[in-house]
């Protein structure tokens, strides 16, 4: 352990009724954090996105698990007195899910003072998309994300991250823990509604006042629709280099380390709005000079003359780079012959305790602890349920 004993969220409970992608990616930088966070699912369903197992694996550390049929009126009230001992509730069923089980904010508000209510939804609570079903590729898809992502001459192409679930993720993430610094101020507590759509668009930020008016954002590949240079050039060595010249004062640069000084008095490539009129004969030209080295000798010549530059790395060689072994981007998880690299939190704080991370629950892991140590039920009562089928724990089998 490093640091303080304490992490920023210690006794902070968060009642994650998520599944998939956006919701879990949420709750699961809240457990990172220190919050103590209790993933509810049913018993033999569950999490849908469980059956791809690393996936389900790099979203889910560090939580406890407890199984409840929320569709049984018994469910439904254990999650109701669990919300009543939680900060925070987060949640991304489709709208009015939540509602019919009695476990929408305006039921919950009421169980606990101040509580945090975050749902995120695939379009908003209201609205004529709101009911539809949806995921990652369709809100990439219907957001335009793809739309500008491609081949100059190609079709739409797939973000490879699921950003949409994972933007969605973060801004629900902000938005808790701004109202968990203001929930003083909100005794009646505080419903955080975060939609994908939203979401995707805001990664377009720089776009929408283009596109606002009217103006189709084209497909440019490795390149950039705002800034040229900004790409990456194929190499003599079937390598691909980044040139990432986002300034006036880096383009003098990138044309001093091609050799190209004439370039700074042509007006064809005075600016950046020029050279993006230009475009197409610019980058011809850059494309040439670049074919003619291999890798290597461009990365040393560009690094030399201080122009942002880097190889263009697969992600199993990115995670190896010297960089992200020293930031240390990797974590292991599990025990023995069951370890499994994912990801490492980004955000760090010296003063904040450093702990070992803990393995994505096993469904039901944790159902008679916490209802032992929250609720305060006894064997009796507990297994009684379990007759019943409201609760499961882990030794049962689907």
């Amino acid at each position: 352990m490093s640091g303080s004993v304490r992490r920023p969220l210690d006794g902070i409970r968060v009642l994650d009724f998520t599944h998939a992608a956006a919701g879990p990616f949420a709750t699961m930088y809240l457990a990172d954090m220190g919050a103590e966070v209790i993933k509810i699912e049913k018993h033999g369903r569950g999490d849908g996105i469980r059956h791809v197992a690393e996936y389900y694996v790099s979203l889910n550390r560090n939580k406890q698990d407890v199984c409840i049929d929320l569709s049984m009126p018994e469910g439904a009230d254990l999650a109701r007195a669990l919300a009543a001992e939680s900060d925070i509730v987060v949640q991304n069923f489709r709208p009015g899910v939540m509602a019919r089980l009695g476990l929408g904010f305006k039921d919950l508000r009421h169980v606990r003072t101040g509580l945090i209510y975050c749902s995120i939804s695939a379009f908003g609570e209201t609205g004529p998309w709101a009911d539809r079903p949806a995921n990652d590729i369709i809100l990439q898809s219907v957001s335009g994300l793809m739309g500008i992502t491609g081949e100059v001459d190609g079709g739409p192409v797939r973000i490879g991250a699921p950003i949409a679930d994972y933007a969605s993720g973060l801004f629900g993430l902000s938005g808790i823990l701004a109202a968990l610094y203001a929930r003083n101020h909100y005794p009646e507590g505080q419903h955080i509604e975060v939609a994908m759509l939203d979401s995707a668009f805001a990664m377009m930020s720089n776009y929408l006042p283009s596109a606002a008016r009217g103006t189709r954002i084209p497909r440019v590949g490795r390149g950039h629709a705002q800034i040229v240079p900004y790409q990456a050039f194929l190499c003599a060595d079937d390598k691909y280099v980044m040139v990432g010249a986002f300034t006036q004062g880096f383009w003098e640069s990138t044309c001093t380390a091609l050799g190209k000084k004439e370039w700074l008095s042509d007006p064809r490539y005075a600016n950046n709005k020029q050279r993006l009129i230009h475009r197409d004969v610019l980058i011809a030209e850059m494309a040439e000079i670049f074919s003619a080295r291999p890798s290597g000798e461009w990365l040393r010549i560009l690094e030399d003359a201080d122009v942002p530059t880097s190889p263009v790395l697969e992600l199993h060689e990115a995670l190896h780079s010297e960089q992200a072994v020293h930031n240390q981007v990797l974590q292991e998880l599990g025990e023995n012959d069951n370890r499994i690299a994912v990801g490492r939190s980004p955000i760090k704080a010296k003063q904040w305790a450093t702990l070992p991370p803990k393995m994505a629950p096993d469904m039901g892991a944790n159902t008679d602890e916490v209802l032992r140590g929250i609720l305060h039920m006894d064997s009796d009562a507990i297994q009684a349920l379990a007759d019943k089928k409201v609760i499961a724990f882990k030794a049962l089998k689907a």
